[in-house]
């Protein structure tokens, strides 16, 4: 259970706070495969040159890490914590300003739908649960289409610093930022 000041957190607060740093977290996962994958970088050449099962299990386990932590941002299960449930929350507050900021919010991620789309195909193709449809389709599942899926990363990059910064909001509507997320996105604004 999360505290604040020594109070414990309400559904709503723990819900932000996760959402929250789930992104920075997927976020970074982002970052640093980018980097691994640069390989124009003479010391990710070495790397790979010296270690190359180990970099390969790195680079599929970020790409797990991506690619499963964004379907679970943007799964429809209702019992899923998402960012649906969040924004479920907040209506139910019943707060104007709030409802007015997560009004706002569907209207954006609809901007993102097919990313969004895209990447629960690859979560359920590549890794949430290999269907038997993916498996008589006539490309192999093994058989990543690595620019598409490296182009869907990059988009859930943007989309995920669009939801850290409405979290911030949400919070500072909801109760004006007790969690102190304003603070964190400070620290954690890419540069």
């Amino acid at each position: 259970m999360l505290y604040i000041k020594g109070d414990e957190a309400t559904r709503l607060q723990n819900v932000l706070f996760t959402i929250y740093f789930q992104c920075k977290d997927i976020r970074e996962a982002i970052k640093q495969y980018f980097i691994c994958t640069n390989l124009e970088d003479n010391r990710i050449l070495e790397k790979l040159n010296d270690f190359p099962s180990l970099f390969s299990t790195i680079l599929d386990s970020m790409r797990y890490r991506i690619v499963i932590g964004m379907g679970n941002i943007f799964d429809n299960n209702p019992k899923s914590l998402s960012i649906w449930k969040l924004l479920n929350l907040c209506e139910q507050e019943g707060k104007e300003k709030l409802n007015k900021e997560v009004k706002k919010i569907r209207n954006e991620l609809s901007n993102y739908k097919d990313t969004i789309e895209n990447i629960n195909t690859l979560r359920d193709k590549m890794y949430g649960h290999i269907e038997i449809k993916y498996l008589l389709e006539i490309e192999d599942i093994y058989d990543k289409n690595f620019e598409f899926l490296n182009t869907q990363i990059l988009l859930s990059k943007k989309i995920l610093n669009y939801i850290m910064e409405e979290c911030v909001k949400l919070s500072k509507e909801y109760d004006d930022d007790k969690l102190g997320l304003h603070f964190s996105l400070n620290f954690d604004k890419e540069k």
